[in-house]
């Protein structure tokens, strides 16, 4: 019995923190003995909900037979024990009552993981969530200042490969997949000696020489977008024209 208790808690609170929006962004980022320690936490939480459930469920049919027992006129003559008949009751050598705890936690788990309005955020409630969540991170508070009012973004990889543009969107959640959808307005390097920047590629006169921008057609801006990993930047700040005019730019090519 145990057992089964300690599976269906480490399994409800696995499929939560795997589910859930908010509880899965706290979930990728523990590590170690955390990751264990938060799962056994919100698995506690539905079983102990279950717990709670069944209590109830032990009143609804104490108070039933103590009804039933007062009004002997409408029920049988015979003393009604719903109650102990309930604790008692057996399901594959298991007493029912801990068989609908349980079934009561994966009940619970699988409502408030799936089915419940926090569940099914919309647009808006995302970007607020990730406004809320990205708070406690500078870059991924950056990337969302970034995404929410429309600012370039300077990233510089490890490589020393320089992206100048817009962030479309960001992934959090991903573990070693998180990344940054970049449309470029410039891209090129870093000079190792100088630290000037050589720009390679300049998108955005390309995209005007082109009449292309985010809804134009049959090609947009979007068909230029990069994703970058990000582990592989270095660092990410918002873009100064003036710091870029200040450093140098060198090797300027209008095409995509």
């Amino acid at each position: 019995m145990g057992t089964a208790i300690f599976m269906v808690l480490m399994v409800c609170g696995y499929w939560y923190t795997s589910h859930d929006l908010t509880t899965r962004f706290k979930f990728k980022r523990s590590f170690g003995w955390d990751v264990y320690f938060l799962v056994a936490l919100y698995g506690c939480v539905f079983v102990l909900q279950g717990m709670l459930a069944t209590a109830l469920l032990w009143l609804g049919l104490l108070l039933a037979s103590a009804v039933m027992n007062a009004l002997p006129s409408f029920f049988d003559a015979e003393h009604y024990h719903l109650h102990m008949s309930f604790m008692n009751w057996s399901f594959l050598g298991i007493q029912a009552p801990v068989v609908i705890m349980l079934a009561f936690a994966v009940i619970f788990c699988l409502w408030r993981s799936n089915w419940s309005g926090s569940a099914r955020l919309d647009s808006h409630g995302r970007r607020e969530l990730y406004k809320h969540l990205s708070r406690a991170n500078g870059v991924e508070g950056l990337i969302y200042q970034c995404m929410e009012k429309g600012d370039l973004a300077w990233i510089t990889l490890k490589s020393q490969r320089i992206y100048i543009g817009m962030i479309h969107t960001a992934t959090f959640d991903s573990g070693d997949a998180n990344n940054i959808v970049l449309i470029p307005m410039l891209s090129g390097y870093r000079d190792d000696n100088t630290l000037d920047l050589h720009v390679e590629h300049n998108y955005s006169a390309w995209y005007a020489s082109h009449d292309i921008d985010l809804t134009s057609g049959p090609r947009s801006a979007l068909d230029f977008r990069k994703v970058l990993l990000l582990s592989q930047v270095e660092s990410l700040s918002l873009f100064d024209p003036a710091q870029v005019m200040a450093m140098g730019i060198n090797r300027l090519t209008p095409t995509g």
